[in-house]
């Protein structure tokens, strides 16, 4: 089966994926372990953090997903190999810097930007 949608922000999908990552963060709350060595804790979730790398990009193209990239916070579907569906959540976009490769020819280098979550997997 061929994927045909890595990731959309807001409905929109995102083009040029040159590389694409999930982190499957596990968090755990009051975590320690006691004089045996034996781990006690609560697990809370999982978070999947979406480590996305573009590949080369116009000036127009860039544009565009700064302008979604830049927002607060997003509604983004992304694509889950556990299940093989469209995922969707709440995320944030970490910090990205954009290398400009041609001046005259307004082209930026590929670059990558860590997509993080809200809230944990459900």
């Amino acid at each position: 089966m061929a994927i045909t949608t890595l990731l959309k922000i807001d409905g929109t999908t995102l083009t040029k994926v040159k590389s694409y990552k999930v982190e499957r963060n596990k968090l755990w709350t009051d975590a320690d372990r006691n004089m045996a060595g034996d781990l006690r804790a609560t697990f809370v979730g999982i978070f999947p953090k979406i480590v996305v790398e573009f590949g080369y990009l116009t000036a127009d193209e860039l544009k565009a997903l700064v302008l979604l990239l830049d927002q607060a916070s997003f509604t983004l579907q992304w694509w889950n190999s556990g299940t093989e569906t469209l995922k969707s959540g709440t995320y944030y976009a970490g910090d990205y810097s954009t290398p400009l490769f041609d001046k005259t020819k307004e082209l930026y280098e590929p670059f990558s930007v860590s997509l993080i979550p809200f809230s944990k997997m459900t």
